[in-house]
């Protein structure tokens, strides 16, 4: 009797648990506070200080959690950094945040290779203004087939990138691989 009322009430918080809509301010908070601790983009800053904070912050995370799904608040993704992979498991997020580009045009490719999970993509730009502005919107279906999107970006020089993904199913997870190159 007991295994059958928390099956109930299990199954019904499933059910009524609302999916919110993909937006631009899951990594708005972490854009803003890059922008405080950076200042004003210049053109003819290197990224060696954006670099050497994210290793620091990647460095003390992979000693705790290994960068794995743990994690917890958005990622930093470098531009022209290699891949980051993950799982975002069912009615959760995950959302990478770029340093300033130096490049006009850049591709955001996400690679769907494992799992069932129907998942939403939002990817965002903010300028030093704190103006953010959606620039793609994208869902990828709920099948078990790979599946690997290019976005490209136009008029990004000096903003930061948000690429935010919500799993919108259940039980099932989605498995990815996400970069940022100059195109």
């Amino acid at each position: 009797m007991k295994k059958l009322a928390v099956l109930i009430v299990v199954t019904l918080m499933a059910f009524s648990y609302q999916v919110e809509a993909q937006n631009c301010n899951q990594g708005d908070k972490l854009a803003r506070d890059t922008w405080a601790e950076w200042g004003p983009w210049k053109p003819n800053l290197s990224l060696n200080p954006w670099k050497n904070k994210v290793q620091r912050i990647k460095n003390v995370w992979n000693a705790i959690a290994s960068n794995g799904s743990a994690t917890i608040g958005p990622r930093y993704l470098e531009l022209d950094g290699g891949n980051e992979t993950g799982t975002i498991m069912g009615q959760t997020k995950r959302t990478f945040v770029t340093p300033p580009s130096f490049y006009n045009k850049v591709e955001v490719t996400i690679n769907k290779y494992d799992g069932k999970a129907k998942t939403g993509v939002v990817i965002c730009v903010m300028g030093r203004d704190g103006v953010s502005s959606q620039r793609v919107s994208y869902e990828f279906p709920n099948d078990r087939n790979g599946k690997v999107k290019k976005f490209t970006l136009n008029n990004v020089k000096g903003k930061i990138i948000m690429i935010a993904m919500k799993n919108k199913s259940v039980g099932n997870k989605f498995k990815y691989r996400v970069n940022a190159k100059k195109k």
